[in-house]
């Protein structure tokens, strides 16, 4: 298959000239006036192509080409145009960009599938706006429940629900993906593996499973000048002995095992205050449930020790979990096919970052595709990939739909 370099630049160049930053990041968080833009956009170019549009109730929007067999399960494929502050300029958007050119050239080449061939742009997947990511995606696969989600609020108590009902994309919960053949989400690597290795196309076998944690070490706040440092519980000291010792851990713990602190604030905060307080974010994979609950339980004793050790209390509470995934046999091997048929050095990897995907897994079967990151940069300015493995990865994305069409799931 050979897609239209042209039309897919332009329509690229064309989003990611919405809402750029003065480090020449995007800005475009879920629901925002920048993401309204990117979503109108969008709907133009689908309408243009042929398809019907259609919008859900977590303001999911899908584009349909209809196929010859009104009985056959429609086939999906996408990802997400909403963006971390100062993000990247292909992080999710390159799976919409080649799922929307792929289905146009299929319709244009002729090529008359069973199927019908289902866009879908997921609503907030980064997280970035409404914690935690993947909210529509979650919805659909039952992980979070819908006003739970329409609840959410973003750091301005700004809810969910009333920026889509603001930006005009709340839609109607019976455009909701249901019944499906397959789903596969082209994406970018975001690490450095396909890179470093020189390889051209990833074959995503699976995700890592991600465990969200929110700890608060509370320990006793005191004037910075008169109290001795035998007689202080000084929670910033204690916070950050306890985040060396799980990184250290982690480390022991062995690959693919990774953890993160994102986020930590503390309390009082003023210079001539010991913290009385303080709060941290905790972002934990690994590639098997029992390891990922392993780590955590090791992780959280850790913190409790160290907290008692010096006199301090703890609370840890986990905001959030997606489960290990293992995709489709079928739709992975129909992927590594595709990539030997274009000519192309691939490998099997297995994504450590999150995705709708990881979700849509649970209740359709579900397949990756990844083209490289120049130096696995990503959710910054500097991410970037070649030209041509984009159009590559685009090209590999329209081939594999033809073969789902063609197989049985």
């Amino acid at each position: 298959m050979k897609i239209n370099e042209t039309r897919l630049k332009k329509r690229m160049d064309e989003i990611n000239g919405i809402s750029v930053t003065e480090d020449g990041g995007m800005m475009r968080l879920a629901l925002s006036d920048a993401d309204k833009k990117a979503r109108d956009l969008l709907v133009t170019w689908m309408k243009a192509g042929g398809m019907e549009v259609k919008v859900d109730d977590m303001g999911t929007v899908y584009g349909v080409l209809k196929g010859t067999d009104p009985d056959a399960s429609p086939i999906y494929v996408g990802s997400h145009m909403d963006t971390q502050p100062n993000g990247g300029r292909f992080d999710g958007f390159f799976g919409v960009m080649a799922a929307l050119e792929s289905i146009i050239s299929i319709k244009e080449s002729n090529i008359n599938l069973k199927s019908d061939l289902v866009l879908a742009d997921w609503t907030n997947e980064e997280g970035a706006r409404f914690v935690p990511p993947m909210l529509a995606s979650g919805v659909i696969s039952g992980q979070f429940e819908k006003q739970w989600v329409y609840d959410k609020q973003d750091i301005d108590g700004i809810r969910y629900e009333d920026e889509l009902i603001r930006i005009g994309y709340k839609g109607d919960e019976r455009n909701r993906m249901t019944k499906a053949k397959a789903y596969l989400e082209p994406h970018i690597e975001q690490g450095p593996v396909l890179d470093s290795l020189g390889k051209e196309m990833g074959i995503v076998t699976g995700a890592l499973g991600i465990t969200g944690l929110d700890v608060i070490i509370r320990g006793e706040a005191n004037h910075a000048g008169t109290t001795p440092m035998s007689h202080r519980i000084d929670a910033l000291e204690i916070a950050s002995d306890a985040i060396l010792r799980i990184q250290e851990n982690c480390r022991e713990f062995g690959e693919p095992a990774v953890i993160t602190v994102g986020r930590i604030e503390a309390k009082p905060s003023s210079k001539n205050i010991v913290p009385g307080e303080v709060y941290f974010s905790i972002d934990l994979r690994y590639h098997t449930d029992e390891g990922m609950a392993l780590l955590e339980e090791q992780t959280c004793n850790i913190i409790e020790k160290v907290c008692a050790k010096h006199g301090a209390s703890v609370e840890i509470k986990r905001y959030w979990r997606a489960a290990p995934a293992v995709f489709n046999e079928k739709i992975v091997n129909c992927v590594a096919e595709a990539a030997d048929e274009n000519g192309l050095d691939s490998m099997k990897i297995i994504s450590g970052a999150g995705h709708d995907a990881v979700f849509i897994n649970d209740v359709v079967p579900t397949g990756m595709i990844f083209v490289p990151s120049i130096k696995g940069m990503s959710h910054c300015p500097q991410e970037n990939t070649e030209w041509k493995d984009i159009v590559k990865g685009t090209e590999v994305t329209a081939d594999v739909l033809i073969k789902l069409d063609s197989i049985e799931i």
